[in-house]
């Protein structure tokens, strides 16, 4: 899999370009703030559909047109070629206007796969990617939040069934806990419940039993790759999913009733949640465990080991995404080679070989060298332009 073409139209920094990439090793060279984390966010949107930093959809509109354009809008468009063919795929983000000489507040999302109109289902997956990025480190020290994001995002580029449960389960949750509240003040019936509950319950099993496998087979690979680097240490890593569902249900993740046993555990939850307002039970707060020598990785594990396993992770999705779909992802390294000490630099970029495309970003034209990557394709981005480097 590689892109063939990228296209950005006023997207962040970059109010147009245009640029026909081949397969091989990208590095681009460029400066802090000139666009270069811009750019690989911009080509894992049309990979997800999705802004991988949060924010709102208007943040991704470049300035100057939020300011001079009636109707500002980005574009991101790209064509990819996969084993199977070429596709083009394009996400725009249009402001909403309400009133003339009224600058927008929201901006919406629309999809189109080879020029028809699509869900945003429909494109994910078209084109896959790994990103690898120096907030990684949050996947192992933040919030639950952060974790949850990390399997959603590699998830969904691999199982389109994934992504229409998590899309269903996130709509049901918010009726139910709607629900919820007018039941805690005392406005409606708890049977109202029913039809809420077996609809979370069939979505939500599928979203556990995926992310259980998932992070079965990238614990396991990312556990290796970490002994390799930090061959200096001792300490293994772990790597625990833990859905916050009860003991019985979680002891079931891989059994075909397992929608059966959640609904269970959701109708025996209700007085709690009414009493709380709030679905108390689900994948929707679920975490995952890293554990270096046992300890949690994102307490007391060092700084290089963070960073370690941080790493191993992705290296390990880059293979998932290979197994699970025959066709190895586009990789993107934002700007961390410069970071790395030569060790696990050259683990990371010997990943490269066996895959078709690598676009890596970097403030400094020695990492990664000419004799680390002596058949590099070399770019040079300033002010939001892209030109061939020396």
């Amino acid at each position: 899999m590689h892109l063939a073409r990228l296209t950005l139209i006023d997207a962040r920094t970059f109010r147009r370009l245009e640029v026909e990439l081949t397969p091989g090793v990208h590095v681009i060279v460029g400066a802090n703030a000139q666009g270069k984390s811009n750019l690989l966010e911009a080509i894992a949107m049309l990979a997800t559909t999705r802004s991988l930093r949060g924010g709102t959809d208007l943040d991704l509109i470049a300035w100057d047109a939020v300011a001079d354009d009636p109707i500002p809008a980005a574009r991101l468009e790209a064509d990819v070629v996969t084993a199977s063919g070429r596709e083009h795929v394009e996400v725009s983000i249009v402001g909403q206007v309400v009133a003339v000489g009224v600058p927008p507040q929201r901006a919406a999302r629309r999809f189109r796969v080879n020029g028809v109109a699509r869900r945003a289902s429909d494109l994910i997956g078209r084109l896959r990617v790994v990103l690898f990025a120096a907030d990684d480190l949050a996947i192992i020290d933040g919030p639950p939040a952060h974790r949850r994001r990390y399997l959603d995002i590699t998830l969904s580029q691999l199982d389109p069934a994934y992504v229409r449960a998590l899309q269903r389960y996130s709509r049901v949750l918010e009726q139910r806990n709607s629900l919820l509240k007018r039941l805690q003040e005392r406005r409606g019936k708890p049977d109202e419940l029913d039809f809420w509950d077996g609809e979370l319950a069939e979505s939500g099993a599928v979203i556990l039993a995926a992310r259980a496998e998932a992070v079965r087979v990238l614990g396991r690979d990312a556990a290796v790759t970490y002994a390799e680097l930090a061959a200096s240490e001792t300490e293994a890593l772990e790597v625990i999913y833990e859905p916050h569902v009860p003991a019985p249900v979680a002891a079931r993740l891989r059994e075909h009733d397992l929608a059966e046993r959640l609904l269970e555990a959701l109708v025996a939850g209700r007085t709690e949640d009414v009493r709380r307002g709030l679905s108390q039970i689900g994948p929707h707060r679920d975490d995952v465990r890293f554990l270096v020598g046992g300890h949690a990785a994102g307490v007391s594990a060092s700084r290089g080991q963070q960073r370690s396993a941080a790493l191993a992770l992705r290296l390990a999705e880059v293979a998932y995404s290979k197994a699970r779909t025959g066709d190895a992802p586009v990789l993107l390294l934002d700007d961390i080679l410069s970071e790395l000490d030569p060790a696990r630099r050259a683990r990371v970029l010997s990943v490269a070989y066996g895959v078709d495309q690598v676009l890596i970003t970097t403030p400094d034209a020695a990492h990664p060298s000419r004799a680390e990557l002596p058949g590099a394709i070399r770019w040079r981005l300033e002010g939001g332009r892209l030109e061939p480097g020396e």
